[in-house]
Parts: structure tokens; sequence; C-alpha cells
């Protein structure tokens, strides 16, 4: 008896970077709609905690073999370029991987989005005169771009999460990470959206903002936070503290990245609009989530006088 092929919605999805602040919400928003997921990651050890219907390969981005082997059998992949001197070479094993292998690719990263290749190429141009170390991402996002992957691409503002970074001096009644006006975003809602492109091959390929619904500055945030928490909280914007933050969380070449990253979220406005709203919510099929709901959510995890180690944020990807 022959045996019969397995249905394409049988196969599992990859996340690549799994344990990441994104990748992790992408395994949770797929097991949460019963896909099967396969994960691949440098240390089995650290996803011991996901379900044993996960399926694990290991192995690292800078070998191409091993990328293969994790791509071999799925039917889409979610992928994110990590801070790294190698980020392009890395990327680039895996997009080539996924064109190999016919697999859709969902990137979520830095984009300067346009209708042709030379709108984006002149937005890029722009956006490495104002953020020069985006630069090897920008090049990786348009070569996901323009893959023979049917590519989606995610493009999130600032995470809400980032915030995790100064939960201590939160608490202590001050915002201290410095935002002037910009796009933002909960983490969930980025898994959300990747997990609705990696299963509904009727998501038509091409670049898709990831936004909260409303801009924020640093006053917008604190107040937010000082309504969860039933205190004030200022707005007390402090570049050598948010440096130290950094540092301590990360080091090394994201620690660098971001510390320029939030030099620009204190000199420049990146305001959210309408259409990036109304594709965040088709996306998602549902309202994005709000800054304030968000801080609510953590204010009522708060059970003592503890702060809480919550996860490492990241910078968000768009709003830089």
């Amino acid at each position: 008896m022959t045996a019969q092929p397995f249905a394409r919605s049988e196969l599992p999805i990859l996340v690549a970077g799994a344990t990441g602040a994104i990748g992790r919400e992408v395994v949770r928003a797929l097991l949460e709609r019963g896909a099967p997921v396969r994960v691949f990651v440098r240390s089995p050890g650290k996803v011991a905690a996901l379900p044993e219907s996960v399926e694990r390969v290991s192995g690292t981005l800078e070998d191409p073999q091993a990328v293969a082997r994790a791509l071999r059998g799925v039917r889409a992949a979610f992928f994110v370029s990590p801070h790294d001197e190698a980020e392009e070479r890395m990327a680039g094993n895996f997009v080539r991987a996924c064109e190999r292998e016919g697999v859709r690719l969902v990137f979520a990263g830095v984009h300067a989005d346009g209708a042709s290749r030379v709108s984006r190429l002149l937005q890029r141009t722009l956006y490495r005169l104002l953020f020069p170390h985006y630069s090897p991402k920008m090049r990786i996002a348009e070569r996901v771009r323009t893959s023979r992957t049917n590519p989606v691409l995610l493009i999130p503002g600032n995470y809400y999460q980032n915030d995790e970074l100064c939960l201590e001096q939160i608490r202590s009644g001050h915002y201290p990470l410095p935002l002037r006006l910009i796009s933002r975003v909960d983490t969930r809602d980025v898994g959300d959206a990747a997990a609705r492109a990696l299963l509904d091959p009727g998501v038509p390929s091409g670049a898709y903002a990831l936004v909260g619904p409303e801009s924020l500055g640093g006053e917008a945030t604190a107040a937010n936070w000082a309504a969860a928490l039933g205190r004030p909280v200022r707005y007390a914007p402090d570049l050598d503290l948010t440096d130290r933050l950094l540092e301590e969380a990360y080091g090394g070449r994201k620690a660098l990245d971001f510390q320029k990253t939030y030099r620009l979220l204190a000199r420049f406005a990146m305001r959210t609009n309408e259409a990036q709203v109304r594709q965040t919510a088709w996306l998602l099929g549902r309202a994005p989530r709000t800054h304030a709901e968000y801080t609510r959510d953590v204010a009522a995890g708060w059970k003592d006088v503890t702060v809480p180690v919550l996860r490492r944020p990241e910078v968000g990807h768009l709003a830089l």
C-alpha cells in the first residue's frame, strides 16, 4: 500500500530564534492555534519548557547545512535577523534555503517599503542617512522582499515590552526611556500577526506595518503606567541611564545598536497613521492592543514589592 503524502496543512511551521522576544510570541501564537511547530535553536536547553510536541532542530544560522535541515519538510518559516556582525551572511543562508525548499518566509524587521525597487531604494537611502547602524538590516529586508519565497515582511513599531528595561525606575516613580512621539506595538500582537501570515496562504505577499492604535511619547507612556499603578509616574528621560540599562541587558553589538536607536527616538517623531492601524487590525482580525492594556496586564501581576523579572525586551524594528 502506498503511503499517502502529508497534507500541506499538516506540515510544521519553523520558527528561527524561538527564544527571542518575538520568536517566543510566534511559537505561543502558533501553539494556541493548534499548529505543528518546529524550532531552530542554537541551544536546545533554552526551549526545554516548550511542549514535547514542539520539534527541536539544533544548529546555527552560520551553518547552511543546519539551516537546510531545519527547513526541510516545513510549509512556512519565521525569521528575525539577529544583532550580529555576520547578520547578512546568516540571513542569506536562511533566505536561500527557503527558496530551495519552496518555503514561505515571514520576516520581522527594519524595512523601508515602497511599491517598486526604485522607491524602496530612495527610502533606504534616506533611512541610511538617519539610521546608519541599521543599514545591514535594511539590506536584509530588501533581500527578503525580492526573494522567491512568497514573502511577508512585518514592520513592527517600538515594542511596549521595551518598558521592561526600566521596571525598577517605573516603580520608583519615573520613566527614563527617551521617546518623542512614535509608533509602538505589543510583542503579543506581533506574534499573532506572524502566526496569521504563516498559517494563512491567503495573506498576500508584501510588507505590513504593525502598530498600536495611537502614537506614544514619553509623557503618555508614563501616564499609562501611573494609571495602571495608581500612583504618580513622571516622564524623566535619561540617556545615560538608558545606555546603562541596555548595556546591562545585552552588551556588545546589540546594546550599541539600541543605544544609538534611543538617541534617535529622543529627537524624531514617527507617528502612527490610520492606514497602518487598519493594516495591523486586518492581520490580527481585531483591534491592536493599547499600551494602557499592556501596562494594566503587567501591573496586575505585581503582587509584592519585589521588582519582577519578566523577560528581556527588544527594541522595536520600525520605530528606530
